[in-house]
């Protein structure tokens, strides 16, 4: 399962319980200064876009997902972060605690040297805050006339939490192919897409929540338009190159 944004935030919410607890050991193959981490007791935990982020009292612990990173939680012998699996790989860094622990695999990992980390990210920009700013991302948008609206859509400073499941989707929404630029839509399509942005983001997060995420998929991995029933194009797209699927025929 790629963690996207609203997964995060759902990562979030599900490790709350570790807030206030002490790590009492901790393992992997990171090369950060992990030891730094044993003995301290987490202060907070929040996520922004794709990042998830932990403070301690003088400084912050980021883990940046990637594109294949994945994580697991174990409190008081339960599973707390539902059906995400386990990777067959050497855990970068595991967090243990007195009745519990916190796994990550295939992430980045970065300190912040602050007991503030919350100021350090722009959340008008974090596509599941409160503080989500669509006129912002509007008027962002408005600025990549020479850019493929798939490219913009993956832009971390405009839409913090996209990634491609969520890309594919509202594109399929929207009816736009993935490689039209931006200049050949108009100001009320725009808008349209920022908001279809959002909205499905929180879609996806009830979704995730629930474990039914895969069952909502319209045209990420899937072989035939649930339109039409045209083939489905596979291709990757813009700059970035990343895989995009659409419909040939519904997506104009």
């Amino acid at each position: 399962m790629k963690l996207e944004g609203p997964s995060l935030y759902l990562a979030a919410e599900w490790l709350e319980p570790f807030i206030g607890k002490t790590i009492l050991g901790v393992e992997g193959n990171t090369t950060i200064g992990k030891e730094r981490l044993d003995g301290k007791t987490i202060l907070d935990i929040f996520s922004w876009g794709k990042h998830l982020v932990f403070q301690f009292d003088d400084f912050a612990l980021r883990v940046h997902f990637l594109l294949y990173g994945s994580f697991e939680a174990i409190l008081k012998d339960q599973k707390i972060t539902g059906d995400y699996q386990k990777k067959q790989v050497n855990p970068r860094l595991a967090l243990i605690f007195e009745k519990g622990q916190i796994v990550f695999y295939s992430c980045s990992l970065k300190y912040f040297e602050t007991s503030r980390s919350r100021i350090l990210y722009d959340f008008s920009t974090d596509i599941m805050s409160s503080m989500w700013d669509s006129k912002k991302a509007l008027n962002a948008l408005k600025n990549h006339q020479e850019d493929e609206v798939a490219d913009v859509l993956l832009d971390q400073t405009i839409f913090s939490g996209v990634g491609n499941i969520i890309k594919n989707e509202v594109l399929f929404l929207v009816k736009r192919k993935p490689t039209t630029f931006i200049k050949k839509m108009s100001n009320s399509f725009l808008q349209k897409i920022v908001k279809n942005a959002q909205q499905f983001s929180h879609q996806f997060y009830e979704w995730r929540k629930q474990f039914v995420l895969k069952k909502h998929y319209r045209i990420y991995r899937k072989s035939f338009c649930p339109l039409c029933g045209e083939k489905i194009c596979r291709i990757k797209t813009g700059k970035r190159e990343r895989i995009s699927f659409f419909c040939p025929k519904c997506q104009k």
